[in-house]
């Protein structure tokens, strides 16, 4: 899924990574995904994404080992984040400080908090406060665009 080249092969694993995440309709959909927005209509209201944009980008994902795609009873498909879609938590958080830099307004707004010990989060990996992890279990996210209140991550992982 690269935007300009092909660095799938590349031996520097940030060219290797960049292959796969750099897209910023991925790095979307795994803001979505880890809000807890499964279905593909979901996404696509979320991201403003075309159908065959999303369709794309879920392809390449699941491909890449981020999403794997689940059926359910009623015929509609969903998608969950695999081991490699959660690891991908540092990376939004550290989007999401950055965006501090260039909103220092915070008009635009994503908080990272704590869930063990309700403390805004400094660091992108682990709380500052309990030294806890910032994994999907521990994590609350607060976006202006729903509203301001905190709400934990779509954990959704497999039991």
């Amino acid at each position: 899924m690269p935007l300009r080249s092909d660095w799938s092969s590349s031996t520097c694993p940030i060219a290797h990574s960049a292959d796969v995440l750099a897209d910023p309709w991925v790095l979307l959909i795994l803001r979505e995904l880890f809000s807890g927005r499964t279905r593909f209509e979901q996404l696509r209201e979320a991201t403003g994404a075309a159908d065959s944009v999303l369709s794309r980008r879920l392809t390449a994902m699941g491909e890449a080992d981020l999403v794997a795609r689940e059926e359910s009873d009623d015929a509609r498909s969903g998608y969950r984040l695999t081991e490699a879609g959660y690891q991908t938590l540092p990376i939004l958080h550290a989007y999401a400080r950055f965006s501090r830099i260039t909103d220092p307004e915070g008009s635009w707004g994503l908080t990272v908090s704590c869930s063990r010990c309700g403390d805004v989060s400094e660091s992108v990996d682990w709380c500052v406060t309990c030294a806890a992890p910032l994994d999907a279990d521990s994590t609350r996210w607060a976006r202006r665009s729903m509203g301001g209140e905190p709400f934990a991550l779509h954990a959704g992982r497999a039991a």
